[in-house]
C-alpha cells in the first residue's frame, strides 16, 4: 500500500538455494522468486544504460562515438551478465542437494 502516508514497501526476502530445505515448498517457491527477481533488476538496468547510450548519441551526433565511450563500455560489461536464465538450470545442478 504506497499510497497511504507513512506506508512502506515490502521487499521480499532475500534467500539463496544454498540456504534452504528443498522439501519445503514455501522456501523454495522465496529463493525462486529472489532469483528472479535479481535477474529482472539485472535486466533493466541493462536497459536504462542502453537508453542511456541512445539518448547520448542523439545529443552528441558526430563525436557520439568519443563522447559516450564511458557509457558504451559500461553497456558492453553488463551485457555478459544481463541474460534472464531462470532458476531451474541453478536448481537443478545445485551442489548442495
Amino acid at each position: 500500500m504506497l499510497g497511504k502516508k507513512g506506508s512502506t514497501f515490502k521487499h521480499a526476502p532475500e534467500v539463496s538455494f544454498d540456504e534452504i530445505d528443498y522439501r519445503n515448498a514455501n522456501d523454495l517457491k522465496d529463493a525462486q522468486e529472489s532469483m528472479l527477481k535479481e535477474q529482472f533488476v539485472k535486466i533493466e538496468v541493462v536497459k536504462i544504460v542502453r537508453k542511456a547510450l541512445d539518448n547520448c548519441f542523439k545529443v552528441n551526433g558526430p563525436n557520439g562515438y568519443e563522447d559516450c565511450r564511458e557509457i558504451a563500455d559500461k553497456y558492453l560489461a553488463l551485457l555478459p551478465e544481463s541474460r534472464g536464465t531462470g532458476y531451474l538450470g541453478y536448481q537443478r545442478n545445485d551442489p548442495t542437494k
